[in-house]
């Protein structure tokens, strides 16, 4: 009987994406022969929310990420756009309220200069991340507030 181990050896996984943090944690996992609920067990997680992660659903806290960076024997994330923003996110919050604060900004009135909803920038503003498909949206406008660096 073949196990998994032996059949993950036998691909090439490394023409895989890994354009965004889903398909890098993929593409780690596979690369070392292990399954969702393999890797969820090792850093002590549901197999869901590993496929969550893959499937950018859901995105891990800092402390989540360097669990799964420990495990994979590599930093999964890069040092540019969305994964810096990742890595800095405990910043994030400070900046949010600050801003909104020397603006004299309403939470509603923060959120629709950045285009985006009052629940998605209270969110942030209580320390959540947003999706990488909102950064990207918003990055421009974030830039020019000062809320990211460059």
């Amino acid at each position: 009987m073949l196990n998994a181990k032996f059949i993950h050896k036998l691909y090439d996984y490394s023409n895989l994406p890994e354009n965004t943090f889903g398909q890098r944690l993929k593409k780690l996992r596979l690369s070392k022969g292990l399954s969702q609920h393999e890797l969820g067990s090792k850093v002590c997680m549901k197999h869901s929310m590993i496929g969550s992660y893959e499937r950018e659903e859901f995105y891990p806290i800092l402390d989540s990420i360097n669990k799964l960076g420990v495990i994979l024997d590599v930093n999964i994330l890069c040092s540019e756009g969305y994964s810096k923003f990742l890595l800095e996110s405990y910043k994030f919050k400070d900046k949010l309220v600050i801003w909104r604060s020397e603006n004299n900004l309403t939470k509603r009135a923060a959120s629709k200069l950045l285009s985006i909803s009052e629940k998605g920038y209270s969110l942030w503003e209580d320390g959540g991340i947003m999706s990488s498909t909102t950064y990207y949206k918003i990055e421009t406008k974030l830039l020019k507030n000062k809320l990211i660096a460059n």
